[in-house]
């Protein structure tokens, strides 16, 4: 055999040499993956997850405890639609008025006000109070599974009433768009650095053609969302007239044969604190080009938020016969056929 031949049948001695270990090599791996299986998931851990806003204003405070779950079989949108996979099996619910010491036990109702969506909305289980809640002071939650021995907290210092000057208060109790702005004027509650102002009219559809038959229906505005404020320092917005009513004019349908006569106005002030502010800034739509959100939570073991925000609401309130007027010839508001 000549060198060069010899060199040869080396070569192709080593690539066959090669080529079959690799082929066993690569049914070595496929045997591995066989007999063994890999567990994407680390072990189950209880993880609970807790809303609750503390409304000084209001008759009953209500917690919202759930509990986060993986998939298992089936994808986690059919998981979110079993009830049983979104509540815990047992839990105490307590909150604690920590300038008395007061622990005020939160006792399980169920529900069915809920709006369906990706979540199972037959049903909801909330934790509710109707004890007190004093304003500008510091409750604390602590929730406990006493099944599996979770344990979460947290903490927030409720807000404070709202002095109201404008458009209307309690005293004056009278509307006027007669100025060129509808001022909202109010000195912001303790602890409270934000507020959404909804205006409501209330009005009334008439049939021209048979007068008997009347319904009744409210018109809601939003004056101002997310409006940030310093506490006890006097805050003062201007509204053009004029916005107001355009308003008016693109709520209240209009028909040649349907007459409106508004009845009364009426206010409420949303106030919340800095943890509710930090939550809603957090999750407000991405505008810019990094898509992905930050998560918040201010719960110590969990997920959720536990904050503070008030409902101050002023209704009934009557409209001044010249504004009436004024509206019920306006250009703007003129095919609304307002009657007085």
């Amino acid at each position: 055999m000549r060198p060069t031949e010899a060199k040869k049948t080396h070569l192709c001695a080593s690539v066959n040499k090669i080529r079959a270990f690799s082929i066993i090599a690569a049914l070595g791996l496929a045997l591995s993956a066989c007999e063994n299986t890999v567990d994407i998931n680390a072990p189950w851990k209880e993880t609970l997850v807790v809303y609750g806003l503390l409304d000084p204003y209001d008759s009953v405070q209500r917690i919202r405890v759930n509990k986060a779950f993986l998939g298992g079989d089936g994808t986690v949108y059919q998981t979110a639609q079993i009830s049983d996979s979104l509540f815990a099996d047992s839990v105490l619910v307590t909150l604690t008025r920590t300038a008395t010491g007061q622990q005020i036990p939160c006792t399980p109702e169920w529900s069915t006000q809920k709006d369906s969506g990706i979540f199972a909305s037959q049903y909801t289980r909330l934790w509710t109070t109707r004890e007190r809640i004093y304003p500008n002071e510091v409750y604390e939650i602590r929730v406990q599974n006493p099944l599996s021995g979770t344990s979460i907290y947290s903490s927030t210092r409720s807000v404070g009433d709202a002095k109201i000057q404008s458009p209307f208060n309690s005293v004056t109790n009278l509307f006027s768009v007669g100025p060129e702005y509808i001022t909202v004027s109010f000195t912001p509650g303790a602890n409270t650095y934000a507020y959404d102002v909804k205006f409501y009219v209330h009005y009334e559809s008439i049939n021209a053609l048979d007068t008997n038959q009347k319904s009744r229906h409210t018109a809601v505005w939003s004056m101002l969302r997310n409006y940030y404020v310093q506490p006890g320092i006097r805050a003062l917005n201007q509204i053009p007239r004029l916005s107001f009513l355009q308003f008016l004019a693109n709520t209240i349908p209009s028909d040649p044969n349907t007459l409106h006569r508004l009845k009364n106005v009426g206010i409420v002030f949303y106030g919340g604190n800095q943890q509710l502010l930090d939550y809603i800034s957090v999750n407000e739509p991405s505008i810019g080009i990094v898509q992905k959100q930050a998560e918040y939570s201010n719960i110590d073991g969990g997920l959720g938020l536990f904050a503070s925000r008030s409902q101050q609401k002023i209704d009934q309130v009557p409209i001044h016969s010249a504004s009436i007027q004024y509206l019920a010839k306006h250009p703007t508001t003129l095919p609304l056929n307002l009657i007085p």
